[in-house]
């Protein structure tokens, strides 16, 4: 089997119906590779711990075309100088490594590294006030001398000034994209795409080219930007929307996140004030406030070492089964909620569970997850314990 061969095989399998990153990784664990998992006949692929008869059936009736699929975005990948980087690669961003929920595949196109010595990743509002461009321009020219890598999602209003002012401050940032590299969205952020792309910079995106823009899409961007990041930062925000749902996402992945806190007079703070009166975020007033809480010496800033970082068990897998869960809490009454946030309370009935349990058990994806967990803290009845570990408030 040839390099070549497995990267396909890669596509192959991250672009099968019911198997994602977890399954994904879960196979090419069980079988050694991804080309073995897709090759496997029905009685060894049915005693897997992926055991799916109809994901099974799937595979055999259109490995052809999923085949073809996957060869198709290879040669788009070859002409337009688009890298794909695998779980398996050192040059896979490290901090989505450890990540039980990272993609299998990322396609990158830029002049930079991803394992950047620091990373911050800076969110907010698409219709931010004047004060917070003006705020998120100073804070990034504050952290021009102590190369921070600048991530975020090349939204209207905080993303893409965060990214214009990175550039303007030969910051290297990332933009990471729900959509594959083919466009470009918002259409308006073209010129500073390729900026950003023929600079010491670049794009990022988990979705193959010809991806239709789906507003499901968003949160799994946010993932990424989280994972990509030693810390989030949101700058202004409602109390619900893409910020907040990243926020969340930060926090279970244990990354800092820090808020701009505003005047609860006026609704546009209230997303960032409520982080950090649930001490989700920390306040932030400038950037001297960051680099006091992540302790970021001037001196210290040579990229991560990928080969010598010990990332345990491959791919953040763990045993569940091994962690001791903290005792039982009262029940607190419940709220109106909804199907997912009723499910979650139900699963934490009788004991604490850890972030990827839940995940396991409920079979939520994890953008729904992570969202719902928010609005459950936000609203009192559990309350985020450390190792993400959530229990009923």
């Amino acid at each position: 089997m040839t390099p070549k061969e497995e990267l396909l095989s890669l596509l192959v399998l991250s672009q099968l119906p019911g198997i994602g990153p977890i399954l994904g990784k879960t196979l090419i664990r069980h079988f050694g590779s991804a080309n073995a998992a897709i090759n496997a006949n029905k009685s060894s692929f049915l005693a897997s711990p992926v055991s799916n008869e109809k994901i099974y059936n799937h595979l055999v009736n259109q490995k052809e075309q999923l085949w073809k699929k996957a060869e198709t975005e290879w040669l788009f990948c070859q002409k337009y100088n688009i890298q794909i980087l695998s779980f398996y690669q050192e040059e896979y961003p490290i901090r989505l490594k450890q990540l039980v929920d990272a993609p299998l595949l990322l396609f990158f196109k830029g002049k930079t590294t991803l394992n950047a010595p620091r990373t911050l990743a800076i969110i907010g509002t698409r219709k931010p006030r004047p004060e917070s461009l003006e705020l998120t321009q100073q804070i990034i020219q504050d952290l021009k001398n102590l190369g921070v890598q600048i991530i975020s999602g090349l939204a209207y209003g905080i993303d893409i000034s965060a990214h214009r002012n990175s550039l303007q401050n030969q910051l290297s940032t990332i933009g990471v994209l729900a959509h594959g590299l083919d466009t470009i969205y918002p259409t308006n952020h073209r010129q500073t795409a390729q900026e950003m792309v023929n600079q010491n910079s670049g794009l990022l995106t988990e979705m193959i080219h010809r991806t239709k823009l789906h507003p499901d899409l968003f949160p799994r961007r946010n993932r990424i930007v989280a994972g990509l990041s030693d810390a989030v930062l949101v700058v202004e925000s409602k109390n619900t929307g893409g910020s907040m749902s990243t926020a969340q996402i930060a926090r279970s992945y244990d990354r800092e996140v820090f808020a701009i806190p505003g005047s609860p007079f006026f609704g546009y703070n209230t997303g960032t004030n409520a982080l950090i009166k649930r001490n989700v975020a920390h306040l932030i007033e400038s950037a001297d406030d960051i680099i006091h809480w992540m302790k970021w010496n001037p001196e210290k800033s040579s990229t991560i070492d990928a080969k010598n970082l010990n990332s345990g068990e491959i791919n953040g897998f763990f045993d569940l089964n091994s962690v001791q869960h903290p005792q039982k809490k009262q029940k607190s009454l419940f709220e109106i909620l909804n199907p997912v946030e009723e499910e979650i309370l139900n699963l934490l009935a009788n004991q604490a569970k850890h972030i990827d349990e839940l995940l396991i058990l409920s079979q939520i994806p994890i953008h729904q997850l992570t969202l719902s967990l928010l609005e459950l803290e936000l609203k009192g009845l559990i309350k985020t314990m450390p190792g993400k570990y959530f229990s009923r408030a």
